[in-house]
């Protein structure tokens, strides 16, 4: 081959080519960002509507039904999402993953505007977003500090809150626990009514008394004046002074029916660190932003943050995603150092050659370095799926070193000097090492360019693969010859003068008799095929029975040493019942040995009876016991200490850290929400039964205890109240929730709300003793034209594809995701009646969708890697006789799972499929290696009995060195060592299984083949 000649006669050119490939590869290595998983671009469109005052019964039906059928018509939507609640309709619509967001976004805004007159007329205009799952807060900061609330939360506002958004890669700061300064004057209603003042009275006078409008300009000769009429109160006391009307011809001021308070918001968020009073400050990140680099320039900015603070405040971080992500590529880092080091040991036992081993080690880093220099080309990060591929490349890396330098080496042996050894050893298996390699891309080449999801995740995996081991191929043709050339010794020189040839003696003597073994093994298989191939029957049927006993997910669960725990007190909890009740779920998580802090946010997302609680624990290191056992005590402690609290303790989610996600998302519908609430309770009910199974709940939340108040028409007319009046004023003097007006103070404006005194809105009766002004000025009592009835009904009404539907959510403790589907579609179907069904969504969908592409993307391989193999065998036969060594992969992919109870998930599905090229690369040296020699004139019985013995100790040097370099990863220690242990156990169990058994019965099926071709060519002839 001329290019592995060109490197012999030229190793200074050699060098420096590899010298410039490796320096591109250092300057891009600090260029590649780090994060948990790839980039994906999530094509989400959200449509929220506002609508004050009105039932989500009202919301479903007016708002939310009329914009599902407008998006529905739009091109590429994949799912439509919707939840009706109480003033707010939310729809969300999924587009497929090709869809480009911005047009979605247009065409979404064009249909909700031809829709607009279909729609109530008061709403407020429909905001239509793009939705980022990753664009959560990724980093929680708590503010504390022995100050009062308004204190802290002003300087959260306007101190921290700035700062932080300046940050480059920061998109938005959340905010939790926030009370900041707020003008409420509260209203006496006797005095009202005795003053004959009315809510309408208070509010006129308030947006008229308390103003400031531009009044102008006076133009003189050669001067211009701007006027500004200041009719704004300069202190908050100066309220109290406001004329609000006239009673018997006398000035009644704000004063004499209320008093004005200069204090805070009402108090509907808590926030708690360590159990302590805080304000959170949730880090959200610009859309594609990288994790890593934004958290550590918040870090970076927090330490000049804590040198400007108060003395009497301080500030930490409670909820930090990046130590996971750190802790985890760190792990894997050191995973690919272990794994080479492992490696080139089994090279140095098998080889016997120090010289051998230095060639290997040299070719390693350069493919390695290399690779970083394609992923910087393509915007790859350090991300799990994109170093999980180099570290399972480890001894694929070498793969082609081994096999080159064992040839030149046999060469030298035989009496070639180096440098001509060199050049012919790789051209007798250049093409085969060629083969060998481009079936591993072909492998990998339909995962990273799966369809749906999945395939966005995989992309960088399969990628980084196929740039790996592709630069270790030229290597392999280039550098390793080079140096053997140069390096290698013949085995009686190597006898006098290496120590590694005499301390590895033992291992050579245990080879020789494995070679022994084998050679005779071999010549029986030839003299008796119909018994070795039933026994290779046998075992891929063994292979397929144990198949059936692993257990089937999407991915296991990862110790993150951190979690979440989701609490909710009934419905009609106030703000402080709440915390009441559910503080004490956060007292009993902090008596946890391993918690390490918790931070405590109630009313997060607008529910005051709702919170979360961020888990952090110790380190791994530091800790006897697993995540999933730490998150069972606490589940334990919550349900059996705090009864009547909905619980779900849930792992952070991979993406969208913060949001809830369950294992079980299970959708309920039917043509009655009625009917199918029913059936929904009846099958949640079942289902939190079934052992491994917790946190059952649904997705129908119980509406707040709620007073309607029904206006008699006919009595209102007859005396002068028109229905907007009602509405208005006890909207005005009991929910208090509109600004009325503003203060302004140093730059700065608040709200001023104003309010019925607490205990003037306490009952059904204070509500009757509200009064009203008629149209002729009267004042009329709302008890002589009103009734109010306590109704019921949904909190929230969900729609999933335009039904309405229930969300079943589950978690599960310990058992696979699909066994308990298996459970739920069992109980579903004895339940759900004709005209109802249930569907899923979330980790089961995209669990079934995974294993279908990666389903394609195996047959896809096995039709290239066909493809491959006839063009280099210029054979359509021999491609079959390869594949005749996968089968006996699968007896030792499952078992080795089986016994390590693992569970057959997305990742251990791709080591399946790894697999696939790595057996192929032993049974092609093999064949390869008899058709050389049967071109050499030997016949094709002694042919193979001389090809195995010959190739036996590449292809167990290769193999050896790629489960060595892969033990690291299929032990799983360390952070994310669970995900990514099983594709590494899946792929040396099917490398033990499948090295002898290849080695036996490739041979006896190429013998075989051309038995039968023998046998029809003689046939076609006569």
């Amino acid at each position: 081959m001329w290019l592995t000649d060109t490197a012999i006669k030229r190793p200074v050119l050699t060098m420096m080519a590899v010298a410039a490939i490796v320096i591109f590869g250092i300057v891009s290595y600090p260029r590649i960002g780090v994060d948990l998983f790839p980039k994906v671009d999530f094509p989400f469109v959200s449509i929220i509507t506002t609508l004050a005052g009105e039932c989500p019964e009202v919301m479903d039906v007016d708002v939310t039904d009329v914009i599902e059928e407008a998006v529905g018509t739009i091109g590429g939507v994949r799912k439509i999402f919707s939840e009706s609640k109480m003033n707010t309709s939310v729809v969300f619509v999924e587009f497929d993953l090709g869809k480009d967001i911005d047009v979605a976004i247009q065409e979404t805004l064009e249909r909700i505007s031809a829709i607009r007159g279909d729609l109530p007329r008061d709403i407020d205009e429909p905001v239509v977003m793009r939705v980022d799952p990753a664009a959560v807060a990724i980093m929680w900061l708590t503010l504390k500090g022995e100050v009062c609330k308004m204190e802290l939360s002003t300087y959260a506002d306007r101190m921290l809150r700035e700062q932080l958004q300046r940050i480059r890669g920061v998109g938005a700061v959340q905010m939790s626990g926030l009370r900041l300064r707020e003008v409420r004057i509260w209203l006496d209603n006797d005095k009202l009514r005795a003053y004959q003042i009315t809510s309408h009275d208070v509010k006129k006078a308030l947006q008229r008394g308390n103003i400031e409008l531009p009044g102008g300009r006076i133009e003189g000769k050669t001067k211009e004046f701007t006027i500004r009429i200041k009719g704004e109160f300069l202190k908050v006391q100066d309220f109290n002074d406001l004329i609000i009307g006239f009673y018997e011809g006398s000035p009644v001021r704000l004063s004499n029916v209320g008093w004005v308070e200069d204090g805070m918001e009402e108090e509907r968020s808590i926030a708690r660190f360590n159990g302590l009073p805080a304000v959170g400050l949730g880090i959200q990140k610009q859309s594609g932003a990288n994790t890593i680099e934004v958290i550590e320039r918040v870090k970076k900015e927090l330490v000049e943050i804590k040198e400007g603070l108060p003395p009497e405040m301080s500030i930490a971080i409670s909820f930090d995603q990046s130590v996971f992500i750190e802790r985890s590529i760190t792990e894997i880092k050191y995973q690919l150092i272990y794994g080479g080091l492992f490696a080139l040991l089994g090279v140095l036992l098998l080889l016997r050659s120090s010289r051998v081993a230095m060639i290997c080690a040299i070719s390693l880093p350069i493919a390695i370095i290399s690779t970083f220099t394609m992923m910087n080309l393509f915007g790859f990060t350090f991300n799990n799926m994109s170093m999980l591929a180099l570290a399972l490349s480890i001894g694929l890396l070498i793969d082609d070193a081994i096999v080159v330098n064992e040839n030149i080496r046999r060469h030298i042996n035989e009496g070639m000097p180096p440098a001509q050894a060199a050049s012919f050893a790789v051209r007798e298996i250049g093409f085969a090492v060629m083969a060998t390699t481009l079936v591993v891309v072909a492998v990998f080449i339909p995962i990273a360019f799966l369809e749906g999801l999945i395939g966005r995740f995989f992309l960088e995996f399969g990628l980084t693969v196929v740039f790996a081991i592709t630069i270790s191929l030229i290597v392999a043709l280039t550098v390793t010859p080079m140096l053997a050339s140069r390096f290698l010794r013949s085995e009686e020189e190597r006898k006098r003068a290496s120590s590694i040839y005499r301390l590895t003696t033992g291992s050579e003597w245990l080879y020789k008799k494995v070679e022994l073994i084998y050679s005779r093994l071999l010549e029986a298989a030839i003299n008796h095929k119909a018994a070795v191939l039933s026994i290779a029957t046998v075992v891929f049927l063994s292979g397929i029975l144990v198949a059936t006993f692993v257990d089937k997910e999407l991915m296991p669960m990862e110790d993150q040493s951190q979690f979440i725990v989701w609490l909710e007190a009934p419905p009609g909890h106030s703000v402080s019942a709440t915390y009441s009740l559910l503080s004490q779920s956060d007292a009993a998580i902090r008596e946890i040995p391993e918690v390490e802090s918790t931070f405590y946010a109630q009313g997060i997302q607008g529910n005051v009876n709702e919170a979360c609680i961020f888990v952090r624990l110790k380190p791994i290191a530091e800790r006897q016991r697993s995540q999933m056992q730490i998150m069972a005590e606490a589940r334990e402690k919550i349900r059996g200490n705090f009864p009547g609290i909905e619980l779900s303790v849930d792992e952070v989610p991979r993406i969208g850290g913060g949001m809830r996600v369950t294992p079980i998302e299970y959708v309920i519908t039917g043509p009655d929400l009625e009917s199918v609430r029913a059936y929904a309770e009846q099958i949640a009910a079942e289902f939190s039964k079934v052992p491994g199974v917790v946190d059952v709940d649904l997705s129908v939340v119980a509406g707040r205890p709620e007073l309607t108040i029904f206006i008699d028409r006919d009595k209102a007319a007859d005396l002068g109240v028109d229905i907007a009046t009602v509405a208005e004023t006890v909207n005005f003097l009991v929910g208090g929730e509109v600004a009325v007006t503003k203060f302004s103070e140093a730059g700065r404006r608040y709200d001023v709300m104003v309010r019925l005194r607490p205990e003037d809105r306490d009952t059904l009766d204070d509500i009757k003793q509200i009064y009203v002004r008629s149209m002729d000025g009267r004042l009329i009592s709302l008890s002589s034209i009103i009734y109010i009835k306590k109704v019921g009904g949904p909190g929230t009404i969900s729609r999933v594809d335009r039904q309405r539907a229930v969300i079943l959510f589950a978690n599960l403790e310990g058992k696979p995701l699909d066994q308990a589907r298996i459970e739920l579609n069992a109980i579903s179907d004895r339940i759900l009646p004709p005209g109802y069904s249930g569907f899923y969504v979330g980790m089961v969908e995209i669990m079934d969708e995974a294993f279908l592409y990666l389903a394609f993307a195996l047959i896809l391989a096995l039709v290239l890697s066909y493809i491959i193999l006839a063009a280099q065998f210029e054979s359509l036969r021999y491609p079959l006789v390869i594949f005749f060594a996968l089968p006996l992969s699968v007896v030792g992919a499952f078992g080795a799972l089986l016994i390590a109870g693992m569970t057959w998930n997305i990742f251990s599905f791709i080591g399946l499929i790894l697999l696939v090229g790595l057996v192929m690369k032993n049974a092609i040296l093999l064949v390869d290696y008899i058709n050389t020699l049967r071109k050499r004139g030997v016949g094709r019985r002694e042919a193979i009995l001389r090809a195995g013995p010959v190739r036996l100790r590449p292809i167990m040097t290769t193999t050896f060195a790629i489960i060595l370099g892969m033990l690291p990863v299929a032990i799983g220690i360390g952070e994310g060592g669970e995900v990514r242990a099983p594709m590494a156990v899946a792929v040396i169990g099917g490398l033990f299984s499948s090295l002898f058994l290849t080695l036996v019965v490739v041979p006896v099926v190429y013998d075989l083949s051309d038995n039968l071709k023998e046998r029809f060519f003689r046939k076609s002839l006569k």
